[in-house]
């Protein structure tokens, strides 16, 4: 029986791309497609009905598509959905919360990626419509990997060279948990990824500020290192700077980021890959610094990322970093800097083509100018933003006494 397949998006192009990629696997797919832009809400008695799969963009015409994910799981009998979006982690987590079976970043899209996808969420949907099915079996007995006994997975969230994340739900207390699980690894390197992974953790746990997440639990599940951090459910500065800011809003928020990479650098930490998908906002509306993949000691940076090594986001990076340089504190003043002028004008300073046109517009373009209105704060995107490392503030106890509480 052919595999029936029903994808929605309002890009007509990208539609033809996931059409493409679903044929190209499965030749007698039926597929059809459905534009949220031009045809409007689907009713919300919409069943689904006659399809196997259905892959939701994260595009839906003026609505929000988490929304729709919501309506559609209402239906006892809809089919299994791989939601497709921008890989922003907080929409990651949203839309696995809201009932996807699985969720495929867009950025990262592949045939092989989203064919995967597919055959999961129809194995999901299946499990879902006949409990029957699983038994009851953790996530390590399927065959996914070890989980620590006191942890129960919600689902996976993002696998990755190194680990896999999870929501995960603590036994005891019901607290609900980001669980990051390091892979196994049987070449000679498994030491040193291991050794990495555990001093991330180190760094992480001796930190003990409002606006940098909390480490919860660490150890080791069958020889599997893993690191259990807090759920923050308020959304991403990234979901914010969408909405549109207000300037003072993002001069408090500038100066919490900026509060929370000085503890990181009292640490000895780099973070290295600022950017508003990792500032994330708890349920109290507070503000948490996440991610430090990339973070490494100052001391031990080339030494884990070897000599010229270029990590972050280009949007975000440091002209230095971007080529290849040597990159100290000022580096993520830079980043803030950016991360400022994008909650206040809610466009990037510097775009581009390719990642490299962007790097180079970081070292080579004119700082930029704000907006008439907001010139009140043109002199701290100039001391920020300056080209040279040395004409930027030498650390971030120095930024904060130059802007005062709002």
């Amino acid at each position: 029986m052919s595999l029936k397949i029903l994808i929605i998006d309002d890009h007509a192009d990208y539609r033809r791309l996931l059409s493409y990629h679903v044929a190209a696997h499965w030749p007698e797919a039926i597929i059809r497609e459905y534009d949220p832009l031009q045809s409007g809400r689907l009713p919300d008695a919409f069943s689904g009905a006659g399809n196997d799969v259905v892959l939701l963009g994260d595009t839906c015409g003026h609505e929000d598509a988490i929304e729709w994910l919501r309506r559609f799981r209402a239906q006892p009998k809809f089919p299994p959905i791989v939601f497709v979006g921008s890989g922003d982690e907080r929409q990651i987590v949203s839309a696995i919360k809201a009932g996807a079976e699985e969720y495929v970043g867009k950025p990262r899209l592949n045939n092989a990626r989203l064919v995967e996808a597919i055959k999961e969420a129809l194995r999901a949907g299946a499990d879902r419509v006949n409990p029957s099915r699983t038994g009851g079996e953790s996530l390590a007995a399927n065959g996914n990997g070890p989980i620590p006994r006191n942890y129960s997975v919600v689902r996976k969230l993002a696998h990755g060279e190194i680990a896999t994340v999870y929501l995960a739900q603590e036994r005891g207390s019901g607290r609900e948990v980001v669980l990051k699980v390091l892979h196994q690894v049987s070449d000679a390197a498994s030491g040193k990824i291991l050794d990495r992974f555990l001093r991330e953790y180190e760094l992480a746990a001796r930190l003990d500020h409002p606006n940098v997440v909390r480490i919860h639990d660490f150890g080791v599940a069958d020889d599997h290192a893993y690191i259990a951090m807090e759920y923050c459910g308020g959304g991403s500065l990234k979901r914010r700077i969408a909405a549109g800011m207000d300037r003072y809003e993002a001069y408090r928020l500038m100066r919490d980021i900026g509060s929370a990479l000085g503890v990181l650098h009292a640490a000895g930490i780099l973070h290295r890959d600022l950017k508003p998908t990792n500032v994330l906002f708890r349920d109290d509306d507070t503000l948490a610094l996440i991610d430090f993949g990339l973070a490494k000691q100052v001391a031990l940076t080339a030494e884990v990322t070897g000599a010229g090594a270029i990590f972050g986001t280009p949007y975000y990076m440091s002209p230095e970093q971007g080529h290849g340089e040597a990159v100290d504190a000022r580096g993520d003043i830079y980043s803030l800097g950016i991360i400022f002028f994008e909650m206040l004008t809610g466009a990037k300073p510097y775009d581009g083509d390719t990642a490299m046109s962007v790097i180079v517009k970081h070292r080579q373009a004119p700082v930029p100018v704000l907006p008439q209105a907001m010139a009140e704060f043109q002199p701290l995107i100039d001391r920020t933003l300056a080209k040279q490392p040395s004409g930027r503030f030498s650390n971030i106890a120095e930024l904060l006494a130059w802007v005062p509480p709002a």
